[in-house]
């Protein structure tokens, strides 16, 4: 399709970013859009969110975990209402694609950004109802499709969805490049943001000397669920302890909440290591406790992007985590941390760290030198002109 007139950068935009999961429900996506809406929003343009998640911290469930700690910034919020499947909770409903087809004409947006994942039925009638009302559109795929492609491709082989986004995009060239191998069309890269500043002026970060500590103290930010690989986790902790010379010892801070988190306890009593489960924090908790450690794991081996890892780097801890997501952007491989191809590689790091003279010290010392990539300016600017994209695209066609 060929492009039409580049529109003006400095006229502001009418945006609608259109998700199944947004505030107070709390995850990666969840907490990704709240800030895009923030930046969007503070650059000037006039930002709407349409939602099927509801108001109330209550009607999550039990199981979700939420946060109150932040109103919204400049942007409005539609919570539109669905059913839900019983004990998964995702959104179902054929009224989805009326109701949002509703939502989104009274809006009237510029250009509507839909943020899916795997089996994300609510967020994607929401994008057919935007491409049904004539609208530019855009679209992230925000989770790593692995095993589960088909599920896409059924999607797109019943109707066609993967044609109509004017820009389609995923949020780490190893997503894009997934997504891309699926659908059989080129897919763009639209990152996750992280406000580097914001995250180095919280409190100092532990002083590391040449000689390792005593107690190295690990720490984990993820939701405690299944594929998030806890459990792993855990063991890996385990292990290091047993291979760790005598006076020397290993301490693990879980941050976050989910289905997993009793399962999780009752594992590490089993496995008799120094774990602490803090919870679902505030985002100062979470950088407090990230400058009260000496390592950053990432346990996971199809992280989409890892924007808990960026907010460690920007506080400056070096970072051990999987080959995955934007990783091999976030951690320069040896310098700002070790990327790992199996449980066996991250323990045999970890033991390095505890033990061999000048290594942590590099490590944290090469973290806090050299700031993360992913800056909330370029990130926002890079939406900006998807968003322009698609509207080129949009008059053209």
């Amino acid at each position: 399709m060929a492009g039409g007139p580049d529109p003006d950068r400095s006229v502001p935009l009418r945006i609608a970013l259109l998700a199944e999961y947004y505030r107070p429900r709390l995850g990666g996506v969840e907490v990704f859009l709240s800030d895009l809406a923030r930046q969007l929003s503070d650059r000037g343009n006039d930002v709407h969110v349409l939602t099927t998640t509801p108001a109330s911290a209550v009607e999550q469930g039990e199981r979700v975990p939420t946060v109150d700690e932040e109103a919204p910034g400049g942007e409005s919020v539609t919570r539109v209402p669905s059913w839900r499947l019983p004990a998964v909770g995702v959104p179902f409903s054929p009224y989805l694609p009326g109701r949002f087809g509703r939502a989104l004409a009274s809006i009237a947006p510029d250009v509507v950004h839909v943020h899916a994942s795997i089996g994300s039925a609510g967020a994607l009638s929401g994008g057919w109802a935007a491409h049904r009302l004539g609208l530019p559109v855009v679209v992230t795929i925000h989770s790593r499709l692995g095993a589960h492609a088909w599920v896409h491709r059924l999607a797109h082989g019943l109707t066609g969805w993967a044609k109509w986004p004017h820009v389609l995009a995923g949020p780490s060239n190893y997503v894009a490049g997934d997504v891309a191998r699926t659908v059989g069309r080129p897919v763009s890269v639209l990152p996750n943001g992280v406000d580097v500043s914001w995250w180095r002026d919280g409190p100092p970060c532990l002083e590391v000397g040449e000689s390792p500590p005593d107690t190295l103290r690990l720490v984990a930010v993820q939701r405690l669920k299944g594929r998030k690989r806890g459990a792993a986790l855990l063991s890996v902790v385990r292990a290091v302890q047993d291979r760790l010379p005598p006076g020397r010892r290993v301490a693990l801070t879980m941050v976050g909440d989910g289905p997993r988190r009793r399962a999780l306890e009752k594992r590490a009593r089993e496995l008799d290591i120094d774990v602490t489960f803090a919870g679902a924090v505030s985002r100062a908790g979470v950088r407090a406790t990230l400058a009260a450690a000496h390592v950053f794991v990432l346990p996971c081996r199809e992280e989409a992007f890892g924007i808990a890892a960026a907010e460690a780097r920007a506080v400056g801890l070096p970072v051990v985590a999987y080959r995955t997501g934007a990783l091999f952007d976030l951690v320069p491989d040896g310098r700002a941390g070790i990327l790992v191809r199996g449980d066996g590689e991250m323990g045999t790091a970890l033991i390095r760290m505890a033990t061999e003279r000048g290594l942590l010290q590099r490590l944290s010392r090469e973290s806090r030198g050299l700031a993360p990539p992913f800056d909330w300016p370029d990130v926002a600017a890079c939406h900006e002109d998807a968003y322009r994209r698609a509207i080129s695209l949009a008059g053209s066609g």
